[in-house]
């Protein structure tokens, strides 16, 4: 399809000129054929930036008005496939959602292992990784390879919460059922060894049932709760592995930061927000608003290096059975790199679970104790970093985050800033003296 029309909306008199409107028709009804529910589709106006879906009538003025993305020549938002190039414009390029990943995962690790391993580590950890990600599962297979069947299955495990002994019972039929020769692994520890190398770990942290305290660190080996001395594990008269009341899953963030860096096209996205945003005064990302602008201001030191990373941290709860099970509580605290473009920085694959808070009730005020791994962790990359390998300029270089924003309801903000959110002094904005009335069974307040 001829998209040279596209250039000409750069002015006026090129908008209003026959070939462009041609183009644009040309692509609105191209477009018709991938329309949601209410006959919408994603704008690609310079406005819009394929981030707002609108009307089809909406998206002609819009492209006419405004003009269309000049760098948007893929239109694999309206029906068009994927291109993946490298020299292709950041907004072509792929999010990652219509493969796997696991090619570039396995690439990624590869990559650190063969930065820190010594020679011989480098040469092992190279040969198992690539052998398990190429190695098809049996004879004359092209749809899975070894690793992709094994991320896949314990996939499933997870999300349909099968034991391993059936896992056990099911790889033992993949087995007989596959052609001979199939590496299928005999068992869900086999099959968990091969995802070791993939450094995709996490952390077990024991808590107080009360939420006292955690045991980790000074307390790491301590029987009873400092604070309030009850039992750390549920039945201490057991032998062997004991049962603690409550866990904490906490997955370390900085190996999940470095790992942007390990891409060299997600490298060169997280300078997203220097080298090709367009400052014009519109709001289309945080990096346009004046928080970020008054940080740069007051951490000159943080803003010269466009590969420090900035942060938004979410925090909210749920019960994760519905209605079913009233007396649980599961608290995941994501992170969310605001280095990166508008239409990557929301995608799911780019969200990071950094802590998991289990229990059967939620932590409320206490939840400051499960943060404290979290907060010592975000402390040293403020203060020092960590030593990181950018594979878009090919250099290592010092890479420090920080905190810019917390994302939460209400209660949540009370909870995590320890402000008072009820009764007559819970706006923030008044502090402590507040411009409250009582009202009909509500506290009202004035003056805003």
């Amino acid at each position: 399809m001829d998209k040279s029309w596209m250039t000409m909306g750069k002015t006026t008199d090129g908008r209003l000129s026959q070939p462009y409107i041609e183009g644009v028709n040309a692509f609105i009804n191209f477009a018709r054929a991938i329309v949601d529910l209410s006959d919408n589709i994603l704008c690609p106006c310079i406005h819009c930036v394929n981030c707002y879906r609108q009307s089809l009538h909406t998206v002609r003025i819009h492209l006419l008005h405004y003009r269309i993305m000049q760098s948007y020549i893929n239109w694999y938002n309206h029906g068009e496939s994927h291109v993946l190039n490298e020299n292709i414009h950041d907004n072509e390029m792929s999010d990652g959602d219509h493969t796997d990943g696991i090619d570039a995962l396995v690439g990624d690790r590869i990559r650190e292992e063969l930065r820190n391993a010594t020679e011989d580590e480098k040469v092992c950890h190279f040969d198992k990784l690539e052998k398990d990600a190429k190695r098809e599962l049996y004879p004359s297979c092209t749809d899975y390879s070894i690793l992709k069947f094994v991320i896949k299955m314990l996939n499933v495990k997870v999300m349909t919460n099968l034991s391993n002994k059936r896992v056990d019972m099911m790889l033992e039929l993949f087995i007989k059922v596959l052609p001979k020769g199939n590496l299928v692994p005999r068992s869900t520890y086999e099959a968990k060894k091969i995802l070791h190398d993939l450094s995709m770990s996490y952390e077990h942290i024991d808590a107080c049932k009360n939420d006292c305290a955690l045991f980790w660190k000074e307390n790491e080996n301590l029987d009873k709760c400092p604070v309030c001395e009850v039992p750390r594990y549920k039945d201490t008269r057991v032998q062997g592995k004991k049962i603690p009341h409550k866990v904490l899953c906490y997955f370390s963030l900085t190996p999940r930061l470095r790992r942007l860096y390990m891409s060299s096209q997600r490298a060169k996205d997280m300078r997203w927000y220097i080298d090709k945003r367009v400052d014009d005064g519109i709001m289309r990302h945080p990096v346009d608003s004046e928080e970020w602008k008054e940080f740069d201001l007051q951490h000159l030191d943080f803003a010269l290096e466009p590969r420090n990373v900035r942060l938004g941290l979410a925090i909210d709860g749920f019960n994760p059975f519905g209605n079913l099970n009233n007396n649980y509580s599961m608290w995941p605290v994501i992170f969310i790199p605001y280095n990166l473009p508008p239409w990557l920085v929301m995608k799911e694959s780019y969200f990071m679970l950094s802590l998991l808070i289990l229990g059967p009730h939620q932590p409320g005020n206490e939840i400051d104790i499960y943060l404290n791994p979290l907060v010592d962790e975000l402390k040293e990359l403020w203060e020092e970093g960590v030593e990181t390998y950018d594979a878009y300029s090919k250099e290592h270089f010092q890479m420090r985050a920080t905190l810019l924003w917390t994302i939460h309801d209400y209660p949540g903000f009370g909870n995590v800033s320890g402000w008072r959110t009820k009764d007559y002094h819970s706006c923030y904005t008044c502090n402590d003296e507040p411009y409250s009335e009582a009202l009909v069974s509500k506290i009202g307040f004035i003056n805003h």
